[in-house]
């Protein structure tokens, strides 16, 4: 006799003692059919004595396990339980067996004896004896390894805006047709789904209907009657509904049903109805993510494009007005540079709920990407629409936004457009973005509405694009070169290198116009090296032919400090033309100090010697007294304080104060823009130390360069007022 017929004898005698049957033939028919019950059940099941070893399992066991009867009787559960799960098993153990608990489930690894874990769904019960005495566990396991698998696939592929959805037991039921029929049978899962019992769901053949969602009823009830209709030889139905639980919340249920007939031919409904309410939420969650910028909550591209094409087509129906305006927030690029893109995220979000603040409830306002937002006005005027604009850059530019780490003033550019009849959103997007482009080449923190020469420029620009990338990629951009000169000796002490461009079909192009559009379309790290090295190569021949010991001066773009590699490849060049690193100075902006990330590659630099000038001095933000901290050893005045000295609009007090400090400061002074004898005498006067200007020599060819001046002398007026060197 094996374990199992043991152990079943066992079960078999206890429930008949307790029935006070004692007949044989029963005995051995109760036997028998606990038995056959065990050794069929469809999970696992095993007797568990109180030192640990399994004396009786069933088949489905054995095979979930690949342990013999034998195995089992030997090993103690604890050898083929993984080691994390050991001790919660022993707890739940321990507490069934002092009578804290009725019984325990839980989910715990086996070890297989031909190697791995099985992950199992285990239930256990305590068989005690007539005196309450504990006798034997009684375990029910269930292999859940393959819903296990599911569950970490899941969480892997589980992203930041993912929820993950679980699954809950399914209510079956069989239920007669229509609103009113009566329940035959319904699953106990209703309680957990719904929070009514079986017995109060099949007592009530009503309760169905009303707890359909009143919005969904007509739906779900023509369905029921199309299903009767299909009748036996139709597919299974789907229908997809909310029902109000016990509590007042909503459940979304998928509702599988069919109608099939007994042997009386009265149909039936039989089917099943899942949980599906976190799929649900899922799918208006990520619907919603499709459509809404996830930073800022804010429409985003997509759906503000979807709302512009509705718009137009109600504009073209009815003949309602209809606005776009694109907001493009200035110089963001310098707060993520300086504070990291997380206070950058910071300001987006305090930017957004300002433009939001600005419009009105019918209005959208969207965040395209970056720091891009648009707006989108209806049924407006143009004066309604410029208001709108006013009141953004008003909201953006008079308080300062405050983030985690500091403070910043945030400005924008807005283009203003309003869509024309029989326009398309690709047009009024596009108008929209050049009239906001127009508004920053005009000096930012504006707006702009529209014009039909903005399409024509924006052409233009591409033009200008398309033939700066063959000028660069054939290395036609040159270099003329303006002396700065002592303004006592009259020697030449540097050469500014001016890039200079002709084209064969667009003309002569300035600096102004071609440098950023190189900048735009990301050209100026390569036409940046490119003019490096020409001007390193012209200033050492010059250099070798003249035996001075003048500097070339070379401009540079912020987007080329951006770039690591950018001190190591300025340094290369240097030493490639033989020239110590004294031998150059790099000029740079106002603004362009303004950015940590600018200082560490300026500093780097200076640290091997190459000069830092500010260039156009007196037109950007920083004060003299900031100087003292940054790494420049130059400052460029720029030309516009030297005319307004020279013409009385301001007073020469103010330029040698500007001087004064500066040599404070251990800087040395260039002016910029000397025309005239006047103004040289003017800058003499005040002690200036250098200059440049059409008054020494137009930018040409370095050839053409002079190593001294003799305008010096013939200008030298001594101190003066501003009176007499303007006369």
């Amino acid at each position: 006799m094996g374990p199992l017929t043991r152990e079943a004898r066992r079960l078999a005698v206890d429930e008949t003692e307790h029935d006070g049957d004692t007949s044989t033939g029963d005995l051995s028919a109760r036997l028998v059919r606990l038995e056959t019950i065990l050794e069929l059940a469809p999970v696992g099941i095993g007797l568990v004595d109180f030192e640990g070893r399994t004396t009786m399992t069933n088949s489905s066991l054995r095979r979930m396990l690949g342990y013999s009867e034998e195995d089992f009787a030997r090993l103690s559960w604890r050898e083929f339980t993984h080691p994390d799960d050991v001790e919660q098993n022993v707890v739940l153990s321990r507490q069934l067996s002092a009578g804290e608990i009725n019984h325990f489930t839980m989910e715990k690894r086996f070890l297989r004896k031909q190697g791995g874990y099985l992950w199992a769904g285990l239930t256990v019960s305590l068989v005690r004896d007539a005196d309450g005495e504990p006798l034997y566990e009684i375990g029910m396991t269930q292999d859940i390894s393959e819903r296990k698998r599911l569950e970490s696939e899941l969480q892997d592929a589980e992203e930041r805006y993912r929820l993950l959805v679980e699954r809950v037991p399914a209510v079956v039921y069989v239920v007669e047709p229509g609103t009113e029929g009566r329940w035959h049978y319904v699953s106990p899962q209703i309680g957990r789904m719904l929070g009514y019992t079986a017995q109060e769901w099949m007592a009530d053949p009503g309760l169905w209907a009303r707890l359909v969602n009143e919005t969904d009823r007509d739906g779900v009830f023509a369905a029921g009657r199309r299903m009767m209709l299909d009748g036996l030889g139709g597919e299974p139905h789907t229908t997809t509904y909310r029902l109000y639980h016990r509590n007042g919340s909503t459940v979304w249920v998928r509702d599988d049903s069919m109608v099939l007939y007994d042997q009386h031919g009265t149909p039936t409904i039989q089917g099943v109805i899942v949980d599906v309410t976190q799929e649900k939420l899922l799918e208006e969650r990520l619907a919603y993510q499709a459509f809404h910028d996830p930073l800022t909550g804010l429409p985003n591209r997509r759906l503000f494009r979807e709302r512009v094409d509705h718009a137009l087509l109600e504009k073209d129906r009815l003949g309602a007005s209809c606005f776009v305006l694109f907001v493009d927030l200035d110089n963001f690029k310098t707060v993520n540079d300086s504070f990291g893109h997380a206070c950058g995220d910071e300001v987006i979000v305090a930017v957004a709920n300002r433009i939001g603040a600005c419009a009105r409830v019918a209005d959208t306002a969207a965040r395209l990407g970056g720091d891009e937002f648009a707006l989108l006005i209806e049924n407006v005027d143009v004066e309604q629409a410029t208001a709108l604009a006013n009141r953004i850059l008003e909201s953006l530019h008079q308080t300062p936004v405050d983030f985690s780490v500091g403070t910043v003033t945030v400005g924008a550019s807005v283009g203003i457009t309003a869509a024309g009849l029989g326009e398309t959103t690709e047009i009024v997007l596009r108008n929209a973005d050049l009239a906001m482009y127009e508004a920053k080449l005009r000096g930012r923190g504006r707006y702009v509405m529209y014009e039909a020469g903005l399409h024509e420029g924006a052409v233009a620009q591409f033009r200008l694009a398309a033939g700066l990338q063959t000028a660069v990629e054939a290395g036609a951009i040159t270099l003329a070169y303006q002396p700065i000169v002592d303004l006592d000796t009259g020697t030449t002490i540097g050469l500014e290198a001016l890039a200079r461009w002709s084209d064969p079909e667009l003309g002569n192009i300035p600096p102004s116009a071609f440098i950023p559009v190189a900048e735009k379309i990301g050209l100026i790290q390569e036409l940046g090296a490119q003019l490096l090295v020409l001007a390193c190569a012209d200033i050492s021949r010059w250099r070798a032919t003249t035996r001075s010991d003048a500097y070339v001066s070379v401009n540079v773009s912020p987007l080329q400090l951006d770039d690591d590699e950018f001190p190591g490849m300025v340094l290369g060049v240097l030493r490639e033309h033989g020239l110590t690193p004294s031998c150059l100075v790099l000029e740079v902006t106002e603004g362009l100090l303004l950015q940590e990330r600018n200082l560490q590659a300026l500093r780097e630099l200076r640290s091997q010697g190459v000069r830092v000038a500010i260039d156009d001095f007196g037109t950007g933000y920083s004060s003299l007294s900031y100087l003292r901290e940054l790494p420049v050893d130059m400052v460029k005045i720029d030309q516009a304080f030297v005319n307004a000295v020279e013409t009385g609009v301001a007073d020469l007090s103010f330029l040698q104060a500007i001087i004064r400090l500066a040599e404070t400061l251990h800087l040395a002074t260039i002016a910029e823009g000397i025309e005239t004898p006047n103004q040289l005498g003017v800058l003499q006067a005040t002690a200036c130390a250098y200059g440049q200007g059409y008054l020494f020599a137009r930018p040409g060819p370095i050839d053409s360069v002079s190593v001294s001046f003799a305008q010096i002398n013939a200008a030298r007026i001594g101190p003066a007022s501003p009176g007499s060197a303007s006369h």
